[in-house]
């Protein structure tokens, strides 16, 4: 290599490890943010919402106390007997009533101790409201006990109230019944008054919050530096273990860089959920692990393998599982380790899965795996016209291949293929270290991968 070509590989190593670490950094934000705004929410919420019931039984019990000062007349002498009320008696408390309904009460009604309804008046003009209201009526409380119940009817707020009724004695004589109207201008001022508080409620909360990220920030520096790093190990890990693979097999890393940026992208286009493509991205670079085990006269033999060699080769599945089994982050390469020798139609390897039963991430690893194979140059082949590589997929489309997935990756696999064609191994590492990073954040972090 010329001093140029490792100035020039340095260089976008460099600029890959940068990008990776603003990613990170972005990413630390973002989370941080999200969880602080879902903090700000909750308390929001909860705060708010408490603050609004205090609120409320507050405004009730004012508008209560309204309603018993000007309902005072019924009670004491004006109220008289209402068991054995006479025609004089009955006048005088209309005459109340009306005063009242003329106030601020929608209806007001007179019970005796039995309950009977003794008398009613309505203000004119608001009968069909009586109707709306009579479904909240009141049950009847226990003997000197009052009850009350604020409702916003129809841009209205309306207050029920029962209350029970004593004799000059001091003697419970009945009860009284009324739907009190607060007027505008005490609605307007209750309105304002319960946004005001909410809003410093809002806001201190608010304030609260935005305090709370750069502490929750500076507290987390060391964290979001060794999750950097600890994502930059693991991945070099992975694409050191998978090129000392393909270095052995194929004398290249870029067989391994393409079919993980091919993976990438039919993932990417199928929509599969960023998980999976995390786990898919594993899997290619790690497909072939297994072959470590293998002996060089079998693992690098030119000609074709006899039965009892390719048994042998066939092992290193197995072997590749049983290397994943070491360790908890790599695990999710398994389904493309275990299973992308596997054929649609059942007659794969090793266990002769068919169709849908083979893990998907299986299922696209070895279309793509093909894919380059078919369209790169071997010391013992030339490489196929993508024309030639495609026919090629559809061919065994259904029998080697999930027939959906060559549909899709048909449409792509040109562009794909001209991203990919020309560019030398670093810059291939460069960009696919850069492409694959987010999808491990999430990992890194104990979360989900970011949008991109």
């Amino acid at each position: 290599m010329s001093g140029s070509e490792a100035t020039t590989r340095k260089a976008d190593g460099a600029r890959a490890d940068s990008e990776t670490a603003l990613a990170m950094s972005r990413f630390i934000h973002r989370k941080i943010l999200l969880r602080l705004f879902l903090g700000w929410l909750f308390l929001s919420v909860a705060i708010g919402g408490a603050v609004l019931w205090l609120e409320v039984n507050r405004i009730q019990q004012f508008v209560h106390e309204l309603a018993l000062r000007e309902s005072a007349s019924f009670s004491g002498e004006s109220a008289h007997n209402l068991d054995k009320i006479d025609q004089g008696a009955l006048e005088h408390l209309k005459r109340l009533a009306q005063q009242l309904v003329a106030q601020h009460f929608l209806i007001v009604e007179l019970y005796d101790r039995t309950q009977q309804l003794k008398l009613e008046a309505v203000r004119s003009g608001k009968e069909f409201s009586e109707q709306t209201i009579d479904q909240y009526r009141h049950k009847f409380p226990k003997e000197r006990e009052f009850s009350h119940q604020l409702h916003f009817i129809d841009g209205e707020l309306l207050l029920m109230t029962l209350v029970p009724l004593d004799g000059t004695q001091d003697e419970p004589i009945g009860y009284f019944e009324g739907v009190y109207q607060v007027d505008r201008q005490v609605l307007d001022s209750i309105k304002a008054d319960l946004l005001r508080t909410l809003l410093f409620v809002t806001l201190g909360i608010t304030f609260t919050t935005l305090v709370m990220y750069p502490i929750v920030l500076a507290l987390n520096r060391g964290l979001i530096k060794l999750s950097g790093d600890l994502l930059k190990g693991n991945l070099e890990l992975m694409n050191v273990l998978g090129c000392a693979i393909a270095e052995r097999d194929s004398d290249t890393n870029s067989h391994n860089y393409r079919v993980t940026f091919y993976a990438l992208r039919l993932g990417e286009a199928i929509g599969l959920a960023r998980e999976d493509i995390h786990d898919l991205i594993a899997g290619s670079f790690l497909h072939d692990v297994g072959k470590i085990g293998i002996r060089d006269p079998i693992l690098l033999k030119p000609g074709k393998l006899t039965p009892e060699e390719f048994e042998i080769m066939k092992t290193h599945v197995l072997l590749g599982v049983d290397i994943l089994s070491k360790s908890s982050w790599l695990s999710g390469a398994r389904d493309v380790v275990e299973f992308h020798h596997e054929k649609y139609d059942g007659t794969g390897y090793p266990q002769g899965l068919k169709a849908e039963a083979i893990p998907l991430n299986a299922r696209i690893f070895a279309i793509v795996d093909v894919f380059d194979a078919l369209t790169s140059k071997r010391p013992y082949k030339e490489s196929w016209t993508m024309p030639e590589a495609i026919a090629m997929l559809e061919r065994d489309s259904g029998s080697h291949f999930d027939p959906q997935l060559v549909s899709v990756f048909a449409m792509i696999a040109l562009r794909l293929h001209e991203e990919m064609s020309g560019l030398e191994e670093h810059r291939m590492e460069a960009m696919l270290q850069h492409l694959i990073a987010p999808y491990f954040l999430g990992a890194a972090t104990s979360g989900a991968a970011p949008k991109k």
